[in-house]
């Protein structure tokens, strides 16, 4: 099933789109996958405490193009055993996206940037 961003869309222009666009990627599971892909210290994405910025804003005539900075958490986990030794702590993550959202019909792309 394609990704529709129709909120975040329609919230283009408004003071709260940066926080429409995160809840709509979150809700719609889309970014498990790039923020998997873009780990760099941990093993295993978590999704549910991201902050993004976006850097960048662009549109043309028939979509909006958003640079974005994802700051989340990801973590290393040992096997849960009595004596593991290993800890589980959140290790910080960073990843840029580029967001492409058609005006006609909200269908979105997401393209890592930094990987």
């Amino acid at each position: 099933m394609p990704l529709k961003l129709c909120a975040s869309r329609a919230a283009w222009a408004q003071p709260d789109f940066q926080s429409v666009l995160l809840a709509e990627l979150q809700q719609s599971g889309a970014l498990v996958r790039p923020l998997q892909q873009s780990i760099t210290r941990g093993s295993h994405a978590l999704t549910d405490d991201v902050c993004l910025m976006v850097l960048q804003r662009g549109e043309s005539a028939d979509s909006l193009q958003v640079k974005a900075g994802l700051s989340y958490f990801s973590i290393i986990p040992g096997c849960a055993c009595e004596a593991d030794p290993t800890p589980m702590s959140e290790l910080p993550e960073y990843v840029e996206l580029q967001i492409d959202i058609q005006c006609s019909d909200g269908a979105a792309t997401l393209r890592l940037l930094n990987v």
